[in-house]
């Protein structure tokens, strides 16, 4: 949400107006990149909450998703929601009454954004409006009918889960090595953990309990929300002892596990990496693999637990997903594992 410039000593936020759609900029005036995202946060509301928004008709759609997105500023989909809420509003038109938008209506809206997005873009743009239309006839008594959303989810084409093999993963490394040092350890660590890109990055030391082997994530580091405990591997451990050795050489002020050195006229300061978008895609491309993103890794580590026959259950806990349908993607290499397995038997029969 927030990102460093450099020429400022001071996290940045881009934010989208929710009522007016322009995309705002500036300083947060501060340094430590979770205080940075807090500010952006307060900015996304400020901005919901201007004059302007006060002129809406009450029962207006502008109203109807400046109510609901008051009500989620700090949880995780608010930042989906102010690049969706633009969308509607540009579409429908902002004092449009909601009680006039009809099933056809969200028809025809679909229908024009498959023209440019996919299906599941479409789906969180017409999503919000549906939770939007739910949270105001629940909490703030509108007096609204059927939501036109209702049974308007569109399908979804069922993507490919591309992961590594061993010697994939030995040769992405190793091209991580000579392209960007500093982000072989992240890339192991996620092989190792399956945790998310934002869960790694914005690790912090004192949630490295060596003493338990743990990785602890807080509610404010997961996708859904939900606090987790990482089981922490020999090779993660070593991965970690490594990096706590390179934090006491180089910066033994900054707390977070990845970072990068920003020299200063007086000292060395360990920034956090924010992305490893370039580096990656870099290491994929000489280690010629196709299609590798970040994620790649998560569903590396499910896939290789799935392989060693490691229950489906226990990966959800592991890689924090909300449903065994989201871990049930991965089974597929444990299935193929035992085809492989009986297609080595030989006939007993002629």
């Amino acid at each position: 949400m927030s990102y460093k410039r450099s020429d400022s000593a001071y996290y940045w936020g881009g934010f989208i107006d929710p009522i007016s759609g322009k995309r705002i900029r500036r300083s947060t005036g501060k340094t430590k990149k979770r205080e940075a995202n807090a500010v952006v946060r307060q900015w996304q509301v400020a901005a919901a909450d201007s004059k302007r928004c006060e002129l809406l008709p009450g029962s207006s759609l502008g109203q109807m998703i400046l109510l609901y997105m008051q009500s989620t500023e700090n949880k995780p989909s608010g930042d989906r929601d102010a690049y969706s809420a633009p969308h509607l509003l540009g579409y429908f038109g902002r004092e449009t009454l909601v009680d006039t938008i009809k099933p056809s209506d969200i028809t025809k809206y679909q229908k024009d954004r498959l023209k440019s997005v996919c299906p599941g873009t479409v789906n969180k743009e017409t999503g919000l409006f549906s939770v939007a239309f739910n949270f105001v006839k629940r909490e703030e008594d509108w007096h609204l009918g059927i939501n036109p959303c209702e049974g308007k989810r569109l399908a979804e084409p069922r993507t490919k889960v591309n992961f590594l093999s061993y010697e994939d993963a030995a040769r992405m490394i190793a091209a991580v090595d000579e392209a960007a040092p500093h982000t072989v350890d992240l890339v192991d660590l996620a092989l190792q953990t399956g945790c998310r890109k934002k869960e790694l990055l914005s690790l912090e030391w004192t949630r490295v309990d060596f003493g338990n082997e743990e990785i602890v994530l807080r509610e404010e580091d997961t996708k859904t929300s939900q606090p987790r405990t990482v089981p922490m591997n020999q090779a993660a451990r070593r991965i970690l002892v490594r990096r706590a050795g390179l934090r006491s050489e180089l910066c033994p002020d900054t707390p977070w596990v990845f970072f990068h050195i920003r020299r200063t006229r007086n000292r060395e300061i360990g920034d956090q990496i924010t992305d490893v978008k370039r580096s990656i895609k870099t290491a994929a491309e000489r280690a010629g693999l196709d299609g590798v993103t970040f994620h790649t890794l998560r569903h590396t580590c499910a896939s290789w637990l799935a392989q060693q026959g490691v229950a489906s259950l226990t990966i959800r806990d592991v890689l924090g997903h909300a449903s065994v349908k989201m871990t049930d993607r991965y089974m597929h290499s444990e299935r193929q594992s035992l085809h492989d397995a009986v297609a080595t038997l030989g006939p007993v029969s002629q």
